[in-house]
């Protein structure tokens, strides 16, 4: 490992109130736990999800990429729509 490089403790979550699935970087500035950027759920209402290992393959991280941005755009999609609930809501 390069000695300027370290690890970055990144953990991805499962809100189980609304199936949203999220990353939450963990450093000494964090601040505090993990919380859904969808319905702001925390604690109990998240779990942990198991998630992809760092890889040098090309195909893999293209792969994992492009998942990742499928997710990114639903995650935005369903937080416009619950914006355009709750606006409504009011």
């Amino acid at each position: 490992m390069h000695p300027k490089r370290f690890r970055m403790p990144i953990f991805e979550y499962k809100c189980l109130k609304c199936d949203a699935i999220f990353e939450h970087l963990v450093i000494p500035t964090s601040k505090g736990p993990a919380e859904c950027p969808l319905c702001h759920s925390k604690g109990k209402h998240l779990e942990p999800v198991i998630s992809m290992f760092s890889t040098k393959n090309d195909a893999a991280t293209r792969n994992h990429m492009n998942w990742v941005k499928k997710e990114s755009k639903n995650m935005r999609y369903e937080q416009h729509q619950m914006e355009k609930r709750l606006a409504h809501d009011d």
